[in-house]
């Protein structure tokens, strides 16, 4: 198992590899975090295994379904470029818990589900970590697509780590990532200032270094405090404490006739967090539903000339159904109707994944 720092060197300069090394913890402490929040328990990242690769060597590592999330970066100096995290579609459903009847839906709304949560996760990353950059780095998340990393990768010719690891957490999910030269590059530059900024905090907000951490209390030092009502083993009492000098005798802190020992009440157990399902995790979140009864093209000319009584024919026929997206992706198809006073969308058909991306290319 390589070092996926020690592949960095191989790429680029030792101060970015130890740059992209600094961020690349940051970022797993703040996407952590973030899904802990969503599943109410922490993930781990095991198996973390890294090489340099030219993209037409993996062709044939990608060959199971899977999903493709594209994250592209950018910054304020016109520097562009776009990872790839690699997801397998049956590993993906059942870590996120999503069911539905048949595979194609299935697929869909894992599609769903990921992509919706992988967004929560970069805009934390993009508010705590990326946004530290004076670059103006932002990463943002393009649309997830099925089976596709194979073509991708033929159209790349930029070395690129590959990354590979398990997410593990009520179950397993093994992902790849595949992070092109020039994003690693265009990321070490951006971070560069972030990191440093990072590291300034930290030193500000760690504790100075105290006798605290090392006073260490002897069996005599426990029970002659007052609130102790039990005897500590002497066992348990050195496993904590470093070896000190017999301490001086001391008396025990009188009790007056109003005062009584400070007994507590044993603490019991902490229940368990309960772990959400896929769907139950994006309840309640705000998703953008448009409906779009047709389009056309003009000319500039042909929109200069627009005014009240111009009329703009469509490419859809009186009647057909009109398109529903949800945060601009077709989802299903309805008929108009009314609504008391209001306008409202029957729907009369779902649109499955692979029907929308035919649509769309023709």
């Amino acid at each position: 198992m390589s070092d996926p720092n020690e592949v960095l060197g191989q790429l680029l300069s030792p101060a970015q590899a130890a740059t992209l090394d600094a961020a690349g913890r940051q970022v797993w402490t703040t996407a952590a975090a973030a899904l802990e929040s969503l599943h109410g328990a922490a993930p781990s990242l095991t198996g973390l295994d890294g090489r340099l690769v030219m993209p037409d060597e993996i062709t044939g590592e990608f060959g199971r379904p899977h999903l493709t999330v594209p994250f592209e970066l950018s910054t304020n100096q016109d520097q562009a470029a776009t990872a790839y995290l690699v997801i397998e579609t049956d590993s993906a459903a059942a870590y996120l818990e999503s069911q539905a009847d048949n595979p194609d839906d299935q697929e869909q709304q894992t599609i769903v589900i990921a992509s919706t949560i992988l967004g929560q996760v970069l805009q934390s990353l993009n508010n705590a970590v990326f946004g530290r950059s004076d670059a103006g780095l932002v990463v943002a998340i393009d649309d997830t697509t099925a089976n596709s990393m194979p073509v991708i990768l033929q159209a790349l010719d930029d070395p690129c780590l590959l990354l590979r690891g398990t997410l593990s957490g009520a179950h397993e999910l093994p992902l790849a990532l595949v992070l092109p030269g020039t994003f690693l590059d265009i990321m070490a530059g951006a971070m560069e200032s972030a990191i440093a900024v990072a590291a300034v905090d930290a030193s500000l907000e760690s504790p100075p270094a105290t006798e605290a951490f090392s006073l260490g209390l002897t069996q005599e030092e426990l029970e002659a405090a007052e609130l102790l009502d039990m005897e500590i083993p002497s066992d348990s009492a050195s496993s904590f404490a470093a070896p000190e000098p017999p301490p001086l005798p001391r008396e025990p802190t009188p009790i007056g006739p109003a005062a009584s020992r400070a007994r507590f009440a044993p603490v019991g157990e902490a229940p368990a967090p309960t772990a959400r399902s896929g769907i139950d995790l994006l309840a309640g979140l705000q998703m953008n539903v448009t409906v779009e009864l047709g389009r056309t093209e003009l000319t500039v000319s042909e929109v200069l000339g627009l005014g009240p009584g111009s009329v703009i024919e469509l490419d859809r026929l009186a009647g057909e159904p009109v398109d529903i997206l949800v945060n601009d992706r077709l989802i299903a198809r309805g008929e108009v109707v009314v609504v008391d006073e209001n306008f409202g969308i029957r729907v009369v058909e779902v649109v499955r994944r692979g029907v929308e991306q035919e649509e769309r290319v023709g």
